[in-house]
């Protein structure tokens, strides 16, 4: 019996893997799979390379980006093939659908607390918990990861608003930001308008709201966990996958793609009792360790870093490189970068002071 804690993408998607060799049950602590929605929803193409995407949860597609610098400068990228924007409860109830029609029960309303505890959130009545093995599919405040001396994760806040605004079809990034800042185009008429800090995100997002005047049809927030290289996501028989194993881009808090990802690995490591820790790292290990040094690195940039950086964004070497590369392949994209703009290396030394 292999037992998931959590619905999500993630946790479904792992529980349809597993279901094949092993009897699957998931708790899910909200009362269904989709909502709250705490996620921008923006994808690369690389996502067709795990599941092909059905048209029924996709809400756009998205050809361009542009970047901004503090002195209100952008570098426009157009890209070879589009980010995908997709209805997040129907992406995430796509994955639920596939654990079920698999064969695998999940179980509304139920928190993990404890050690083979769940407690009801509807009647508050508690019990316990058989498995053979435990998978945290829990997000980034882990209970598992807690419960079983993994560790808690650092991380960002984040806050969204649905805004009611008509627009050009091209995504705005801010990385000088907060952490960083985005709007997104659900639609031409409707924009995804988000930011993620460490602190002080709600006063950062309410002066960055100010570009993107309309009316707020919902909002969003939720926790982003930070990847640390270090991070140990499992121990003999407990396994942690997605947010809760901070399997994240840190320079964007894209998840979705490494999360699936790395369950491919939990499926292998579960199912021909192979090394989890090293599956996974070797699959993504490498690129989520990117991330993190570019993070680190633009952490310490200040207005005038970017302002350059974003000034060689615009030459023609670079937007080239970051029309074609994904950022689901940083290695790529950071080895070109250097080959064809060596003085992005400059950006580097941030890191070493």
């Amino acid at each position: 019996m292999v037992t998931i804690i959590g619905g999500g993408p993630i946790g479904c998607y792992t529980a349809a893997l597993l279901s094949r060799r092993n009897d699957i049950i998931v708790y899910e602590e909200n009362k269904e799979v989709g909502t709250p929605i705490q996620c921008t929803g923006i994808l690369t193409d690389t996502i067709n390379e795990i599941i092909k995407l059905k048209k029924e949860f996709i809400a756009n597609k998205i050809w361009a980006t542009r970047i901004y610098a503090p002195n209100g400068k952008f570098a426009k990228i157009h890209f070879k093939k589009p980010n995908i924007i997709v209805y997040r409860n129907k992406f995430d109830q796509y994955f639920r659908d596939m654990a079920i029609d698999n064969g695998v029960k999940i179980e509304y309303n139920c928190r993990f607390t404890k050690r083979r505890e769940i407690l009801n959130t509807e009647t508050r009545r508690k019990k316990n918990i058989k498995y053979d093995k435990l998978v945290g599919a829990d997000g980034p405040q882990s209970k598992v990861s807690t419960s079983y001396g993994l560790g808690k994760r650092k991380h960002l806040r984040g806050v969204q608003a649905l805004i009611k605004k008509k627009n050009d079809g091209v995504v705005d990034f801010f990385p000088h930001i907060g952490t960083y800042a985005w709007a997104v185009p659900e639609s031409d008429t409707i924009l995804r308008v988000g930011v993620a800090a460490e602190t002080n995100t709600l006063e950062i997002f309410k002066n960055f709201k100010k570009r993107y005047k309309g009316n707020i049809l919902g909002w969003q927030g939720g926790i982003i966990p930070l990847h640390n290289p270090k991070t140990i996501t499992s121990t003999k028989n407990v396994f942690l996958v997605g947010d809760a194993a901070a399997q994240i881009k840190n320079t964007t808090g894209g998840g979705l793609v490494p999360g699936l990802t790395a369950a491919k690995e939990l499926q292998r490591a579960i199912d021909e009792n192979k090394d989890y820790e090293h599956l996974w790292r070797q699959k993504i290990g490498k690129s989520l360790w990117t991330h993190n040094v570019v993070r680190k690195t633009m952490n310490r940039f200040n207005q005038n870093d970017w302002n350059k950086l974003i000034n060689i964004f615009q030459r023609k070497s670079m937007k080239k490189i970051l029309s074609e590369e994904s950022r689901d392949k940083p290695i790529q994209m950071l080895t070109k970068t250097i080959m064809k703009n060596p003085s992005t290396l400059l950006f580097l030394r941030k890191l070493m002071h």
